[in-house]
């Protein structure tokens, strides 16, 4: 399993959000996925049951996206706006900084299952609202923005109060004890 740390500017509205967290945080990471790899024994948890890396050389990876139509393979809220998914994406570019996380498989199990269960959950729209607007907005229950939902899969304590700098280096620094 990886987590992979997006650094580059995607093109258009979500150019546009990576720029203002770019700003807000004072660092290029704008975005993190959990990545899935053939080893972590989580096919069966996958939209097409596996994990093999396909012919675009991508894997399937878990976040929350705030600007990207879920996936018609999400049970929840198919086709619907920014939310938790599952998608293939190509890691091994330069758009991308990946840290391999040397969890148990039973870490992996959990977080494979709770990204499972919990595809369609909403964006957490108001968490990333209280960086910019903090005495006007609320954490909203069951939603989530890419950080927090990866450290919620992992069970980290307070996973809202992760976001993605902080939890690559969070992670980061774990892998390398």
């Amino acid at each position: 399993m990886l987590l992979a740390t997006y650094v580059a500017t995607r093109p258009g509205i979500q150019g546009i959000n990576n720029k203002l967290i770019r700003l807000r945080l004072g660092t290029d990471m704008t975005h993190n996925e959990l990545v899935f790899e053939p080893c972590d024994g989580v096919d069966f948890l996958m939209p097409d049951k596996t994990t093999k890396v396909n012919d675009k050389n991508q894997l399937w990876s878990a976040s929350s996206t705030i600007a990207e139509k879920l996936p018609e393979y999400c049970p929840n809220r198919p086709g619907g706006f920014g939310g938790v998914r599952f998608k293939r994406i190509n890691v091994y570019t330069d758009d991308w900084i990946t840290i391999k996380l040397g969890f148990p498989r039973e870490v992996r199990l959990e977080a494979a299952k709770w990204f499972k269960e919990n595809q369609g959950a909403y964006y957490d729209y108001p968490l990333i609202a209280d960086y910019v607007f903090w005495a006007l907005s609320k954490q909203q229950v069951n939603a989530y923005i890419c950080s927090e939902a990866i450290a919620t899969a992992i069970k980290m304590i307070e996973p809202h109060r992760y976001d993605p700098p902080t939890l690559h280096n969070t992670l980061q620094y774990i892998s390398s004890i």
